[in-house]
């Protein structure tokens, strides 16, 4: 359809009104329909869990603190710290965002504030998974960018993370944006949108970078000199500017003397740069040292030979749900032999042929000449590989990526039944024919199951308390008994710890959210001597041990606290047992008390 006279005087040839002729020529009556049931579909993944705020635990609480510190000027800062230190871990944009939420709001109460972070979340959701379809509407016919939507939106993490106050579900979206008005041409309106939204995606995350370098790189492999040297002048601003920062806050007195001993240890990852933190072995256990050069190398060996199979996890779901598949279909039969030998072994080789289909697809793009999605996976998956960090958190990593890694076996699966078709016999080509409806209907069913797992068997009821002190109930993804026994140890900790009083706890800013108590995390040091000497340092008045899945320094605070009982008192138990408080010993050694 062309767009008449007036609608190009009003909408400008070259910029917007471009955009809008492009729109209408791809749009047709099966894209309605399919938008239609995206809203449907997002509306049914929302509905079950709109109520109670956005989950502040982990990351999601150390957001929610500098934006508060922002909301109430005084800079970007991490309040629940003592000396309210200068936070320099994590890019500023989705703690301006929540401190806008505050000021708009009047209020920094997490209930308050959180339940409208929920809704700035599901629309973020929805803006993502329509980005994404229209996305992949550049590359595949509609019912395919169906297919590839639906992986994108069905897959566990994407839920789930979207559940939480983090960054990757707005750096997602950013990122769907940035790609829309990247291959919208030359316009001045998609180069400023482009531009923007990737300065805006290194702003949320530092993994930004690997969209502006793909950028940078897509014109440069063009040949494309002039705008590769100005898309690197712009890439280079906010580079700058947060190093800069860091650099600053480094240099200070206030860092270089900080409030306790540990404050700016390089393991204390939430109050260092990831330089500092990624450079041991293992963040979580550093007293296995820092990591030489040649270990960098074998680690990122090591981490590309993994990344096949955690690709495919991320387009269909984790290993443990295939398992639970293969012995739901197989059940039956479990007693043919070989069966047992396809239970151990099948999700292993599922997850890996998703994930190299995956490759494949990607490489397949590259050499049809589209260049930036490439480009960008390839830099993704290389910082991913990088990083130190266990393999449990991969999966949380990979979400930004799953369109394209969606996408990429779409591609693949639709080469394989056109490569298929060519071949001369006629098995062959049933066989290719079938490739594409069997490999989707059983990453759908397993997708259906962890979802299913997600919703009914792996969510739990979580409470939390408005500022007059009423309890509002409301259901959390991954909320545990170890999630619950932590938050009741620290509401007891609220209503009894003395004003003034610090808590050593594992995730301190959601400690500090619910008990307005100054909280750290505990020092890692195998010396229980060393130990006590930095929590004097604090001085921390109450530790908390929590679970192993919950809290990673467990193992080295409870030796020290169970074998000085001259001074450390214990004070509560969880009802379950496995979470312990513990209070220094001034004058008196108080009763335990079990909850």
């Amino acid at each position: 359809m062309r767009s008449s006279a007036l609608e190009r005087r009003l909408l400008g040839v070259n910029g917007l009104g471009r955009l809008t002729r492009e729109f209408s020529q791809r749009t047709c009556l099966s894209d309605v329909v399919i938008v239609l049931f995206l809203v449907v579909l997002v509306a049914a993944i929302w509905f079950p869990r709109m109520l109670g705020p956005l989950d502040l635990r982990w990351d999601a609480g150390a957001y929610y603190v500098l934006g508060t510190a922002l909301a109430e000027g005084k800079g970007y800062r991490l309040l629940n710290e003592p000396g309210e230190i200068e936070a320099v871990q994590y890019p500023p944009l989705l703690p301006v965002i929540i401190a806008i939420h505050q000021l708009a709001l009047g209020t920094n109460d997490p209930v308050v504030v959180g339940r409208w972070l929920r809704l700035f979340f599901f629309l973020i959701f929805a803006g993502y998974i329509f980005a994404g379809y229209f996305v992949f509407r550049r590359f595949l016919s509609a019912p395919c960018a169906l297919i590839a939507v639906l992986i994108v939106a069905l897959s566990l993490y994407t839920v789930l993370v979207s559940d939480w106050c983090f960054t990757e579900l707005p750096f997602a979206l950013v990122t769907m944006l940035f790609v829309l008005s990247n291959s919208r041409g030359d316009g001045p309106l998609p180069r400023l949108f482009a531009a923007g939204s990737a300065i805006a995606a290194y702003l949320l995350r530092t993994a930004g970078i690997a969209l502006l370098v793909a950028w940078i790189g897509e014109a440069a492999l063009r040949q494309q000199y002039r705008k590769a040297i100005l898309r690197l002048t712009l890439a280079l601003l906010p580079v700058l500017a947060w190093y800069g920062y860091i650099l600053r806050v480094e240099a200070s007195d206030a860092y270089l003397h900080p409030a306790y001993s540990y404050q700016r240890a390089d393991y204390l990852f939430y109050n260092v740069s990831y330089a500092r933190n990624l450079s041991y072995k293992d963040p979580l256990r550093p007293e296995f040292g820092k990591t030489s050069p040649r270990e960098a190398i074998a680690r990122l060996h090591q981490n590309l030979t993994r990344t096949p199979a955690s690709l495919g996890e991320s387009v269909s779901a984790t290993q443990e749900y295939w398992q639970l598949f293969l012995e739901w279909i197989l059940g039956p039969v479990k007693q043919l032999p070989g069966t047992w030998r396809i239970l151990k072994m099948g999700p292993d080789v599922f997850v890996l042929l998703l994930g190299g289909s995956v490759l494949v697809g990607v490489v397949l793009q590259f050499i049809r000449g589209s260049l930036l999605i490439p480009l960008y996976t390839a830099v993704y998956i290389l910082l991913v590989c990088v990083n130190p960090w266990p393999e449990l958190y991969w999966s949380r990593y990979w979400v930004p990526l799953i369109p394209f890694l969606a996408l990429s076996l779409v591609e693949c699966l639709l080469a394989v039944r056109r490569l298929a078709s060519k071949g001369p016999l006629g098995h062959v080509k049933w066989l290719g024919n079938m490739v594409l409806p069997v490999v989707l209907g059983l990453v759908f069913t397993v997708q259906g199951l962890a979802l299913y797992d997600l919703y009914v068997r792996s969510s739990g009821e979580a409470v939390s308390y408005d500022r007059h002190g009423r309890p509002i109930r409301y259901r959390l993804f991954w909320y545990g008994n170890e999630d619950r026994d932590l938050a009741q140890a620290l509401d007891w900790l609220k209503a009894t710890a003395k004003p003034g009083d610090i808590i050593a706890t594992p995730l301190p800013h959601w400690a500090y959210l619910r008990t307005d108590l100054k909280a750290v995390m505990a020092p890692s040091e195998r010396d229980p001597r060393k130990m006590q000497e930095l929590l004097d340092s604090v001085p921390a008045a109450y530790v908390v041990v929590a679970q192993a899945g919950v809290d990673h320094t467990r193992d080295y605070t409870l030796p020290l606290l169970r074998g000085s009982p001259d001074r450390w008192a214990h004070v509560y138990t969880a009802r379950g047992g496995g979470l312990y408080v513990y209070r220094r010993i001034h004058s008196e050694r108080p009763e335990a008390t079990s909850q």
